[in-house]
């Protein structure tokens, strides 16, 4: 038996981003996220490991034939958020938001 917990928590995303489970781009703003975490029973602590990540869309436009949760990999959701944030990483942000069809959110990548 293994014990789970999940825990939920709000995230910012400034520009526009993909998730795997959703055709195109995600609008900016706040996403609930939910998370489904199993006690990890090798750890000499009490120490969690994230399963799956649940993300609630709120914008229209973000749910596509009706899905309004994406189910996307703990890893997954980090990586987007650490594209999303980094100022080093404007170049790599821009040209994933051109591959989905938007525009740059900035002049550097015009």
């Amino acid at each position: 038996m293994s014990i789970t917990r999940t825990t939920h928590r709000t995230v910012t995303f400034f520009h526009p981003f993909h998730l795997p489970g959703h055709a195109g781009l995600l609008s900016p703003g706040e996403y609930e996220v939910d998370t489904l975490e199993k006690l990890d029973p090798d750890a000499a602590m009490r120490s969690y490991i994230k399963m799956e990540c649940h993300v609630h869309l709120w914008a229209k436009e973000d749910m596509k034939d009706g899905v309004d949760v994406l189910m996307v990999e703990p890893q997954v959701l980090e990586a987007a958020l650490a594209l999303d944030s980094d100022p080093l990483r404007e170049d790599e942000r821009n040209q994933m938001i051109k591959s989905f069809g938007g525009r740059p959110t900035d002049n550097a990548a015009a």
